[in-house]
């Protein structure tokens, strides 16, 4: 049996939450429920659940303070809840901690809740958190860091600003980094376009997106770019034409 403990604002949410891990989640038995930042910090060192269901932004702070609060005692899995996904997207996409949108469906809460099981279970041990709130507490995207998992299970924490490109290989996404190892991950390429492209990152053909600031050279006469980690790409005409106007070229 999982510990589970809820921390939602909004007492309709937190309800509907616990009926449907009721009703779906046998495995999973709700110790306690909170309203708040302040009691929810209480309940975790009360009850020291191993699942915790967390609200992004409550009236006296955010589910990153509640984490905060219970270092360096934080042993537990959290899933955030939040009806406001872009906020807080990359600082938690890339720490690989777990997210449901409100309203919160069967499906999305099921597939949650079968991920973090299987963490539990396997005692899959990551610093998600730790990334997490390094991430939370520091206000350039550029020195960012993010955790990733291989296609063999493997963790590896990467900044940023070391990403040169990104690949789709297979379902999965090579990774190119300045001065390391290639990374594949188990993530297909279009999660992370979707992530990456507020960050000052460009998709230059179907299959492959850069970081602007790695760009060392561009052939403009055969629409070829120079990685500063070495590797030469290939963009399309129409997309070498709106980088260069994105970059004041011509």
């Amino acid at each position: 049996m999982i510990k589970a403990i809820i921390i939602d604002d909004e007492r309709n949410s937190r309800d509907i939450i616990a009926l449907m891990l009721e009703r779906y989640c046998p495995d999973i038995k709700i110790v306690a429920m909170a309203g708040d930042c302040a009691d929810g910090i209480s309940k975790i060192m009360e009850h020291h659940p191993s699942l915790v269901f967390l609200d992004l932004e409550m009236p006296d702070g955010t589910g990153f303070d509640v984490l905060a609060g219970t270092l360096p005692h934080l042993h537990f899995e959290a899933v955030f809840v939040t009806a406001f996904e872009k906020k807080f997207i990359h600082i938690i996409r890339f720490s690989d901690v777990e997210l449901i949108l409100k309203p919160i469906d069967k499906e999305g809460l099921l597939q949650a809740v079968n991920l973090i099981t299987e963490r539990i279970t396997s005692n899959n041990i990551a610093p998600r958190y730790e990334i997490l709130l390094e991430n939370y507490n520091n206000q350039s995207s550029s020195d960012w860091k993010m955790l990733l998992m291989d296609i063999n299970g493997q963790f590896s924490t990467i900044n940023i600003d070391d990403i040169s490109w990104l690949e789709s290989v297979n379902e999965h996404t090579l990774f190119g980094l300045k001065n390391k190892p290639t990374i594949t991950s188990v993530q297909p390429f279009r999660y992370y376009a979707e992530l990456f492209i507020p960050l000052h990152f460009y998709q230059i053909n179907n299959t492959q997106m850069i970081q602007l600031s790695s760009i060392q050279q561009i052939d403009s006469n055969n629409s070829k770019i120079l990685m500063n980690s070495g590797h030469l790409l290939d963009i399309t005409e129409r997309r070498q034409k709106d980088l260069l106007q994105k970059l004041g070229q011509r």
